[in-house]
């Protein structure tokens, strides 16, 4: 248990006990460490006097976590930021509204937003593709990458083609599987 010791959090931890407990069960307050009794005192102080309580050392007042809930909500956070990130990294490296909103399920009107908020700029109309045998070394590398996963795919295929925008990769790859 984490024991806490700022007066306010504790006072914050009081208010908020007393009114989740008033319809609790008799067994989710011997968990929580109270008895019936004691949780109709709380209920009765005033404001100042809960107060005094919250400020009070000798009680002892903390927090406990469960682990495994724990780490399921952090991996989900981290998951949030790193798709968030690949988001950003697609807007940035001229993806299209078209790609984006597969890959992200990002409609056009936020993914044009975001390219504003980011400063990325992208020619309007269709992007110009490259040489033949650059195209035919672009979907070559698109089949060697055995993810499954398209937005991985096609990271993996732009860090090999740094130098060409997202936008024109996915023309490539969109005009070789379609000959097909």
């Amino acid at each position: 248990m984490l024991p806490l010791q700022d007066a306010q959090v504790r006072l914050v931890l009081l208010n908020h006990v007393t009114v989740r407990l008033a319809d609790a069960a008799q067994d989710e307050l011997h968990a929580a460490g109270i008895e019936m009794e004691q949780l109709a005192h709380l209920r009765q102080l005033s404001a100042v006097d809960l107060s005094r309580l919250a400020a009070m050392r000798s009680l002892t007042i903390g927090v406990t976590f469960d682990g495994a809930a724990l780490r399921a909500g952090l991996r989900a956070v981290a998951l949030v930021n790193e798709a968030r990130a690949l988001e950003t990294y697609f807007i940035r490296h001229g993806a299209s509204t078209h790609l984006m909103s597969a890959l992200f399920k990002l409609r056009r009107k936020l993914t044009l937003k975001r390219r504003r908020d980011i400063g990325a700029r992208r020619p309007a109309g269709r992007v110009p593709l490259p040489d033949y045998a650059t195209r035919e070394r672009i979907y070559q590398a698109w089949r060697a990458i055995a993810d499954p996963s398209p937005r991985v795919r096609y990271y993996r295929l732009h860090q090999e083609f740094q130098h060409i925008p997202i936008a024109v990769l996915e023309a490539v790859v969109r005009e070789f599987e379609a000959d097909e």
